[in-house]
């Protein structure tokens, strides 16, 4: 299992860990919810719409984490982007189910087109102060993989004045790339926990609300001691 070296190991490796853990309990969660027409009131063809977005979902978080575990975190990256992109398309399907249509009918459906529109809709509501959001980590991510953040997506590949040249970032990575690492395990928490929170959990699976308490304290006591 990949461990980080850099400062705070000890809480990140734990933060890892734990949220390993919570992306197993998570994706059941989310897939009885959404497999039960008791709890989710969706027609066939959406449920099936939303079943398939969600398995991507954790398909991709699922690669995110093996990937890291064998070093290649680039593709770790690719992975855990494409994550973030379908809980995008699943909060926008939701909440917004007048783009249901159009997604399922229309090939040229862009998620960004529809998200422009709710947030032009929105911009005279008053502000709920929410400070992470999961369409500029998205947009974070992508600069890194695309090599428009060259510092991060190039320098970070450095290891003591030397360019590991495998397939993978090797077996010693770089502060810099670890830097990466821990954001986008951040970044992945802070993601998957809103996304989570989009399914009814009033009580419904008390295991899954202790997971989140214990994974906020860590999250929490990491962030405290970083800032």
């Amino acid at each position: 299992m990949f461990k980080f070296t850099i400062n705070n190991n000890e809480i990140l490796n734990d933060l890892l860990s734990q949220f390993s853990d919570y992306v197993n309990k998570s994706f059941k969660f989310t897939m009885l919810f959404l497999s039960n027409p008791m709890l989710s009131e969706f027609h066939e063809n959406e449920r099936l719409t939303l079943i398939s977005v969600n398995k991507s979902v954790y398909q991709n978080l699922y690669s995110f984490l093996r990937l890291n575990d064998n070093n290649m975190q680039y593709a770790a990256f690719a992975c855990l982007e494409n994550a973030v992109y379908a809980m995008r398309l699943y909060n926008v399907l939701v909440l917004n189910p007048e783009y249901m249509y159009d997604f399922i009918t229309k090939s040229d459906f862009s998620l960004e087109d529809c998200e422009n529109e709710i947030l032009e809709k929105e911009k005279d509501k008053e502000s709920t102060g929410e400070e992470f959001s999961i369409k500029e980590f998205y947009n974070g991510l992508h600069k890194v993989n695309t090599f428009e953040l060259k510092s991060s997506s190039i320098s970070s590949q450095v290891v003591n004045d030397n360019v590991y040249l495998g397939l993978s970032c090797g077996t010693e990575l770089s502060e810099e790339l670890q830097n990466e690492v821990r954001k986008n395990l951040i970044g992945a928490y802070m993601s998957l926990s809103k996304h989570t929170k989009m399914f009814f959990n009033g009580g419904l699976d008390e295991e899954l609300e202790d997971m989140e308490n214990k994974l906020d304290a860590t999250f929490f006591e990491y962030i405290k001691r970083f800032s």
